[in-house]
């Protein structure tokens, strides 16, 4: 028997006069995977000779939990959850890492994380030849400081003379010292001063 005696309808299935199409292909799982979470490469250290990569992952949200980022600190074939590190290149600075089920490299130069650049505040600068420049205030001086250069002053005091015209004071006499003479403006003797013995009756004079 021939094959086309087997089914005698073969024939119309072949010529397709309906137009009929083949059912459609299913998708793949891999197909509906939502992306992988973003990595950001934070360091590599080789300390003690084990090799590890610091990571930052931006985590999917997984109900009741939301969406966080997560630190990971893993050595070479170590894995944690769905973040596995296959390879650490520390001289390239590069990372293999199996991220949810997709195998990439991360460079610590392009997926390293990055720092704001912050503009730096311009220094005030007096102008060549200006008349009147008077430089800022010093922020770190106390209020009400009359100073604004922020440099403590020592105060000075005034010497106090005697009015003109008025003789000095006396000075006081000590008992048993002679008081002091003046030189030539003294008119008086000098006292003798007995330095014999006692009852002696010798005096020097």
């Amino acid at each position: 028997m021939g094959v086309d005696s087997a089914n005698p309808y073969q024939g119309i299935v072949d010529r397709n006069v309906f137009g009929l199409k083949p059912p459609p292909t299913p998708p793949r799982p891999e197909d509906n995977k939502p992306p992988p979470p973003k990595i950001t490469l934070t360091g590599i250290t080789t300390i003690l000779g084990n090799k590890r990569a610091l990571m930052n992952v931006a985590m999917p949200p997984k109900p009741p939990e939301p969406a966080k980022q997560k630190s990971f600190i893993l050595a070479e074939g170590q894995r944690d959850g769905d973040i596995e590190v296959l390879e650490i290149d520390e001289t390239s600075g590069t990372v293999k890492v199996d991220d949810f089920g997709t195998i990439m490299v991360l460079d610590i130069n392009k997926d390293g994380a990055k720092l704001p650049a912050t503009p730096l505040a311009p220094v005030p600068v007096a102008p060549p030849g200006a008349v009147g420049y008077r430089p800022p205030a010093n922020p770190y001086a106390p209020a009400g400081d009359a100073n604004p250069g922020g440099l403590k002053t020592i105060p000075t005091r005034q010497l106090r003379l005697p009015p003109s015209g008025v003789p000095p004071a006396p000075i006081p006499s000590i008992p048993g010292v002679p008081p002091a003479q003046s030189g030539a403006n003294s008119s008086t003797a000098p006292t003798p001063v007995n330095r014999g013995r006692p009852g002696s009756g010798n005096q020097l004079q």
